[in-house]
């Protein structure tokens, strides 16, 4: 599914999708720069990846629209 979301950005963008990934992945980099950030429990390294980034964004999503 992740691969969908991807595909759609990078079509809607003209790029492809390692472009798109890589732009997301600049992102948590610099989110995860503060220590305090909610990001940095996502995944299960020290940085999440975009896959793991936008995998819990969808199920907090799904999680908000069940209540």
């Amino acid at each position: 599914m992740n691969d969908d979301i991807f595909k759609d950005v990078a079509l809607k963008h003209k790029v492809s999708t390692e472009e798109v990934k890589e732009e997301i992945n600049k992102s948590i980099l610099e989110a995860c720069k503060n220590p305090n950030a909610p990001i940095n429990k996502i995944g299960a390294g020290d940085v999440p990846t975009a896959d793991e980034v936008i995998a819990y964004a969808l199920k907090m999503l799904s999680a908000s629209n069940m209540n």
